[in-house]
């Protein structure tokens, strides 16, 4: 018997912490029996000035073996306007911003979209990546096996390097606020849980963006990934990782470096970015944790640890510096925003 999808949205918009224990569960059975049954899934790709590179997305996404119902294409505030390929404009949805919001702003415009849209879930790719065919095949067999409160992420890999993942998946420490990224053997698993990771592949049912809301815009960009992702796994949803739903990315802006025998990747001539995760990382932590861990433990740590890693690793370290140390300051007094010469732009 076909199953409506109204079940699944009733289900999951009707839950409430303050419902009773045998109303939540009826409520919860009935959403997996529809999620199982029926999944409108709608893709969400961001793209600025790239319109070769996010018709290639485009097209990986839409002759894998399994389709989403839609993709939504934001425009992030491209000189030219982005317009799909003739073959796929049908089953497109460009929504045209006149100013470049970052990639946090791109992510909540499209994620909102999704939800008028009706989506189900909704599957986050990078216009910069290429979708292996059989990608969301293994997201939705996912979805089969585990529980409702539950999202997923495809894992990204290097473009010319095929067999090797980025291994930017994390653990956090709710006692010190930082994260350590999830052991590299893991990778070789089916399936990993992970509590933070970046933005390109992730997988998230309706039910999380309306209990823990789309991506904070007022972050701009960089961290703001991890922001989102921290915030469902604390509202209690799991995160789990799936490496065979691939997604080739390229690997520009970072150069890998070996230290104590292990990998490390460090930003190349891109400061401004280091200050967006520095400042969003600042805002993250200050309410996410409480006054004393955050002043005793998180800062001195988070501190130190990217000061040595700046002297150390990069390129160009006055530049990376100052922008640290601004992203220190904004943080510490609750800036947010598009960095310009001025300030920051809400």
């Amino acid at each position: 018997m076909p199953c409506d999808r109204r079940l699944l949205r009733y289900s999951v918009r009707s839950f409430r912490p303050t419902r009773s224990s045998n109303e939540r569960n009826f409520l919860l059975g009935l959403a997996t029996i529809a999620q199982r049954c029926f999944m409108s899934v709608i893709a969400v790709v961001i793209t600025l000035d790239r319109p070769q590179t996010a018709s290639c997305c485009l097209s990986s996404i839409l002759q894998g073996t399994q389709r989403p119902d839609r993709v939504v294409v934001v425009d992030n505030g491209s000189t030219i306007p982005y317009s799909p390929p003739l073959e796929y404009q049908q089953d497109v949805d460009v929504v045209r911003l006149e100013h470049n919001s970052g990639p946090a702003g791109g992510a909540a415009v499209g994620q909102q979209k999704a939800l008028e849209l009706k989506a189900d879930w909704v599957w986050m790719v990078d216009d910069d990546a290429v979708a292996d065919p059989n990608a969301l095949t293994r997201l939705m067999q996912g979805v089969e096996t585990h529980g409702i409160r539950t999202y997923f992420r495809s894992v990204c890999y290097n473009m010319p390097q095929p067999e090797l993942p980025f291994f930017n998946s994390f653990t956090y420490s709710r006692r010190t606020g930082m994260l350590r990224p999830v052991p590299r053997e893991r990778y070789q698993d089916p399936v990993f849980p992970f509590d933070a990771c970046a933005m390109a592949g992730l997988f998230v049912p309706s039910s999380l963006l309306l209990e823990s809301g789309i991506f904070d815009a007022s972050l701009y960009g960089w961290y703001d990934d991890t922001e989102f992702t921290l915030r469902a796994t604390l509202a209690g949803f799991h995160g789990y990782a799936i490496p065979t739903s691939r997604l080739l990315h390229p690997a520009a802006n970072r150069r890998q470096l070996r230290v104590l025998g292990r990998s490390l990747a460090v930003l190349v001539d891109h400061p401004v970015r280091l200050y967006y995760g520095t400042r969003n990382c600042i805002l993250t932590q200050r309410r996410l944790l409480t006054r004393t861990r955050f002043l005793a433990l998180f800062l001195p740590l988070f501190a130190v640890r990217r000061f040595i890693s700046i002297v150390v690793f990069y390129n160009n370290r006055r530049a990376f510096l100052h922008y640290f140390v601004r992203g220190v300051l904004d943080g510490l007094h609750g800036r947010k925003g598009k960095l310009t010469q001025g300030g920051c732009i809400t």
